[in-house]
């Protein structure tokens, strides 16, 4: 898939995300309402269910007071069966004053009433069978079985009213026959009132009914019988031979959004307003890292340097651009392959690159070079730049940039070519002009005025650093052309400082300068005696020219497992951290400007450098700027086992 369709679906499913975020959180803010409104409702109905299950309860207990009331009546008709009318008439008397809800109690032996208390208004009711309309076949038939009241109602009463009617059953106690019934009638309106129906009647929809269905609206008989119900909570009154439901719902319905809507639909509306604009914002940060990552692998995939990535651990290869695949083909799929390197005569260079102890040291690292060979196997000369990412989430990678220098070497090459020739040319007549000034200075050809004596000490002395730059150029282009012979030999290291200390002191002593000989490990290098003291009198140069007056330069070795570190250290003003880049290249001083306070034409480094290069050693520093600088030499230790034996 090409890189503008990748590009292009993915903008498609970041907005495609967008949007069903977007839908999510609409829809489960909508879930939540929803949710709200159905708890609220059905809080509501629980609580309206609690108060007319208490109703019910309530109007039930005061039917059954009532009715336990008469029971004593039924016990005492129980032992005397010829109770008389004025026996009646003085228990009957006692039981109305203890239930007020009554309206009328009879005496119905065999069904037929012959007592009733109190007696006006009721006199139509003497002479009643009750088995002929008021109590079924069913009923009666109940009575016997279970022995206990039976219920019938509402009935409209003919005294005017509705009444509930209570048949309790009587059997003579000596011989357990049937004698009839007590009919007991309580007054509904008492009963509703004592029950405090009335208030709640006036403040919501409620109905009292014979039947399970609401619509039936023949069965109800207290309420509104043309209401729309639309869904009213329910409670049962369940009594022997009647059962009564009760209905309720708010005049105007039920609540169709939750309690506080604006405050929480105003909650939920800015909950998605939240997560709906974080999702834009992240995934607008999302498009713009897509598209930064898109313009770095543009520039990563045609940069004209190799630039490839590594895992730091595992060190193979994770991903590579066009012209590091072409610089090395599939041979650095590692990241040891860069660990060896050879020097411009096709020779390994002793203890390799050192890339991964580089990126130990320091997180980055530039400048480093070495002949390393292409697809074709020819060494070509390659600069490397290295740096080194941790992650606390992910694999620790390390960024290899590699820059094939072919063209500057030709150049530096052509430019040493061109140095060197003009300095074999010039080397001659200027040992002539030197001597000349010599013997001018030093009088041997007659004496001189003083003025004149003067001017030829002057032209002897620039004679001389004239011929001092172009020796070191002759010996750097040498070095470069590998045509400097190396006559390498043991000798012991002490005596080599010794030597290049005692060549010193003058120079030091001109400059008020003290050489302190610290610590000297007691081993053996194999060196070139002189090409040994050129480097080691390079450092010492530029440590005593760099110190201030009556400063100490302090000399001394540290030992490692098969190396040996020769250390030289100033106390001057130390070295820029901006300048390590360039300071071992030629021509290379931190002040170049021609009012520095220190001659030189920045070669020293360059040479000490190649000549360690040459006898298997490295040369590196270390500075704090304001607190001076340590330069070292580090060489392998000839006598192995004494080397062991100093670690």
């Amino acid at each position: 898939m090409r890189p503008g369709n990748r590009d292009t679906h993915f903008f498609v499913l970041i907005w495609a995300f967008r949007l069903v975020i977007l839908v999510l959180m609409i829809t489960v803010s909508l879930l939540l309402d929803a949710t709200s409104t159905s708890r609220h409702q059905s809080d509501i109905r629980q609580q309206w269910q609690t108060e007319l299950d208490e109703l019910s309860l309530g109007l039930q207990s005061i039917i059954i007071q009532n009715t336990q009331t008469v029971w004593g009546l039924a016990a005492n008709v129980a032992v005397e069966p010829d109770i008389d009318n004025d026996r009646f008439r003085d228990l009957a008397s006692v039981i109305f004053r203890l239930a007020p809800q009554l309206r009328n109690i009879g005496l119905a032996p065999d069904f037929v009433i012959r007592h009733i208390y109190p007696l006006e208004g009721n006199e139509a009711a003497l002479g009643l069978d009750l088995s002929l309309g008021s109590l079924s076949p069913t009923q009666i038939e109940q009575m016997y079985d279970t022995r206990q009241a039976i219920y019938s109602g509402p009935i409209n009463l003919v005294q005017g009213g509705q009444g509930l009617a209570a048949r309790i059953p009587i059997f003579e106690r000596d011989s357990d026959a049937f004698w009839g019934v007590i009919s007991v009638i309580l007054d509904l309106k008492r009963m509703y009132e004592a029950a405090e129906i009335s208030p709640i009647w006036g403040t919501r929809r409620f109905a009292i009914s014979s039947s399970d269905d609401v619509q039936d609206q023949e069965a109800v008989f207290l309420g509104d019988t043309t209401a729309d119900w639309q869904a009213p909570i329910t409670a049962t009154l369940n009594m022997p031979g009647t059962h009564w439901t009760l209905f309720a719902e708010p005049m105007q319905g039920w609540p169709d959004q939750p309690e506080a809507p604006l405050l929480t639909r105003g909650l939920l509306l800015i909950l998605v307003l939240l997560i709906t604009g974080a999702t834009f914002w992240l995934t607008r940060l999302m498009l713009k890292d897509r598209e930064m990552q898109r313009r770095f692998w543009g520039l990563f995939e045609q940069a004209p340097i190799g630039i490839a990535l590594y895992s730091r651990h595992r060190k193979t290869l994770l991903r590579s651009n066009r012209a590091f695949d072409q610089s090395f083909g599939n041979q650095a799929i590692s990241l040891q392959y860069f660990e060896h390197g050879f020097d411009q005569h096709g020779q390994p260079i002793p203890g390799g690159l050192g890339i991964e102890r580089r990126l130990q040291d320091n997180v980055s690292f530039s400048g480093v070079e070495g002949y390393l060979p292409g697809p074709d196997q020819t060494l070509k000369p390659i600069m490397l730049q290295g740096l080194r990412l941790e992650s606390h989430n992910s694999e620790s990678v390390v960024w290899l940039i590699t820059e094939d220098i072919s063209e500057l070497k030709k150049a530096d090459r052509l430019k040493n070519e061109f140095i060197s020739t003009v300095s074999h040319e010039l080397r001659t007549p200027l040992t002539s002009i030197s001597g000349a000034l010599g013997l001018l200075a030093n009088n041997t050809v007659g004496q001189l005025p003083e003025k004149a004596s003067k001017l030829a000490d002057i032209a002897y002395r620039n004679s001389r650093q004239l011929a001092r730059l172009i020796n070191d150029l002759l010996d750097v282009e040498k070095l470069a052309a590998g045509k400097m012979p190396f006559v390498l030999h043991e000798y012991p290291l002490p005596q080599l400082i010794q030597e290049c200390v005692e060549n010193m002191e003058p120079y030091a002593g001109d400059r008020a300068v003290r050489i302190n000989v610290g610590q000297l490990a007691s081993v053996q290098v194999e060196v070139d005696q002189h090409r040994f003291h050129q480097a080691v009198n390079n450092l010492l140069s530029n440590a005593i020219k760099f110190s201030p007056r009556d400063a100490r330069v302090d000399i001394f070795t540290e030992a490692h497992e098969g190396w040996v570190r020769l250390c030289i250290r100033d106390h001057g003003e130390g070295i820029a951290p901006e300048f390590r880049d360039h300071i071992f290249q030629k021509f290379s001083q931190a002040d170049a400007s021609d009012r520095r306070a220190s001659g030189g034409t920045g070669l020293g480094l360059a040479i000490t450098r190649e000549l360690m290069l040459n006898m298997k050693g490295t040369v590196d520093y270390a500075s704090t700027p304001g607190e001076g600088a340590v330069f070292w030499l580090e060489l392998p230790v000839a006598d192995t086992a004494m080397a062991h034996a100093l670690v």
